[in-house]
């Protein structure tokens, strides 16, 4: 009997988070995050996936319009969504690969500034329907900061329906052309 238990203790544990990882979304409960953007970083690779994309959900993604889009593109992400652009800053969202209903898997949002890569809209790769998916993201008036929502889960809350929203302004540094978290926001998803 300590022999199985030995071997069942040695087997690797799988951590399952479902669509609630609060390791990973622990960023979003600081009140000001810590920035993971720095001045000068090169545009972060697509993660290697080793299943096959459906071709149907591939189909869905867009041709790249600017040098941004075609530098995003060449790191291996599939441009999904429209691009949000203004006061001389572009939004291009990327996915790696897709769910069974294509929605995006293992995707980020990255923001130029000029035409220089200054960052992503978060510190790690997401998927949809976990907490910590991106939702939205809006420019305010002046085009100094970017609005930037996420949704938040918790573990009896639906696949559909996440009870929270975080919502992260984002400065925008044209100078050293970077953008960095300034506070997040958590209030009921209504």
């Amino acid at each position: 009997m300590s022999r199985m238990l030995a071997s069942l203790v040695a087997l690797p544990l799988a951590l399952d988070c479902s669509h609630v990882c609060a390791s990973e979304t622990a960023w979003l409960d600081a009140l000001n995050p810590d920035t993971w953007n720095k001045p000068g970083l090169s545009i972060p690779a697509a993660p290697k996936i080793n299943e096959r994309v459906d071709s149907r959900c591939a189909s869905q993604a867009r041709s790249p319009r600017f040098r941004e889009e075609i530098d995003v593109r060449e790191r291996g992400w599939d441009l999904i969504g429209p691009y949000q652009g203004g006061w001389n800053v572009l939004v291009i969202a990327g996915t790696a690969t897709y769910d069974g209903m294509c929605r995006p898997m293992q995707y980020q949002y990255f923001v130029f500034l000029a035409g220089a890569f200054a960052g992503t809209l978060s510190p790690q790769f997401m998927d949809s329907r976990t907490d910590g998916a991106l939702h939205q993201v809006s420019f305010d008036a002046s085009g100094d900061n970017l609005y930037v929502q996420y949704l938040r889960y918790t573990s009896s809350d639906a696949l559909c329906c996440p009870s929270r929203m975080t919502t992260v302004v984002f400065a925008i540094d044209r100078e050293a052309r970077v953008i960095r978290p300034q506070v997040a926001t958590t209030s009921p998803n209504l």
